[in-house]
């Protein structure tokens, strides 16, 4: 037999008390509750823990004087890891650590974090760059507070917030003749030279897109990071799909690209956060809130690019 933790509570005010009646009268319930929990513990414990004296009250044996100190112990300890949870729940301090599949999460993550601990003196931020697939892992092992990432399919393990929802568009030097149009159709792009963004989920998600036209497709390199495309559509080999993007700066090569939107095109993803279901930290909320206020100013809408045709 289990002993729950408040029939312990009803033997320590039993013991304590030296008395049924006053230990009832301590914990606000009948003197039968106080009784069955005495008897739940000696049958748990498979021993005598006090005697009853008529009008006397109990005392406890010598069994039960050691039984009597563990339980204090462990109601001790108890009630210290509550205390010690709740802080922890409640304080903005320590460190939140944060995985990502945002490849041009720099363009906004240091904002972000820099005005939390401009406030916050007593908190530290850890950053890790995954996949997809990876950062979520890496939440539902408890390697990470919070994660960006695209949710595609619902998980009930992982509760999401969506933050903003990016258009795809295509990437061309900003000499090419497509970043003299306002919006560009996919039949068009398909017959440029391709570089694709080779990251799990994201190299799918372009190929349906791109094929969709029926048209072979000339595919002349792919990368698996946002800025070595870049690069390499600012070289002049090929026009690109993309997502996100960060603010008006050149490719590290130092040539400039553009980015155009797709015509009348539907198709996005939407990054989010992702965390535990349940009550969280306060110092995650923080972060939450912040990351919400961001993506709701115009900061943050300067990452997507949108067909204002």
């Amino acid at each position: 037999m289990t002993l729950s933790l408040r029939a312990m509570r009803y033997v320590q005010a039993a013991m304590r008390q030296g008395s049924i009646t006053a230990a009832a009268v301590e914990m606000h319930v009948a003197p039968s509750a106080i009784a069955t929990a005495l008897g739940q513990a000696e049958s748990a414990f498979g021993m005598a823990l006090v005697t009853r004296a008529r009008a006397k009250g109990i005392f406890p044996t010598l069994a039960g004087r050691d039984v009597q100190r563990r339980i204090d112990d462990l109601l001790e300890r108890y009630d210290a890891m509550l205390t010690d949870v709740s802080d922890l729940q409640s304080s903005i301090s320590g460190t939140l650590s944060i995985g990502y599949n945002a490849p041009i999460a720099p363009a906004f993550l240091p904002a972000i974090s820099a005005q939390l601990l401009a406030v916050h003196s007593d908190v530290s931020l850890s950053f890790t760059e995954g996949d997809n697939t990876s950062v979520q892992k890496g939440l539902l092992d408890g390697q990470y507070d919070v994660i960006l990432f695209v949710e595609e399919f619902p998980n009930p393990q992982i509760e999401t917030q969506a933050l903003i929802f990016a258009p795809t568009y295509c990437l061309c030097p900003a000499d090419h003749s497509i970043a003299q149009r306002d919006v560009v159709s996919i039949s068009q792009i398909v017959r440029e030279p391709l570089i694709l963004l080779d990251r799990p989920a994201a190299r799918g998600y372009y190929l349906e897109l791109l094929e969709q036209c029926g048209e072979e497709l000339r595919i002349v390199a792919t990368a698996n990071s946002t800025e070595m495309v870049r690069s390499l559509v600012a070289t002049g080999i090929g026009v690109s799909l993309l997502n996100m993007k960060p603010r008006n700066v050149p490719a590290y090569t130092g040539s400039a690209v553009y980015c155009v939107p797709l015509a009348g095109a539907t198709n996005g993803v939407t990054l989010s956060l992702g965390f535990a279901p349940g009550p969280k930290r306060r110092l995650l909320q923080m972060f939450v809130d912040s990351c919400a206020v961001f993506f709701n100013e115009p900061t943050g809408a300067d990452l997507v690019v949108l067909d204002h045709i």
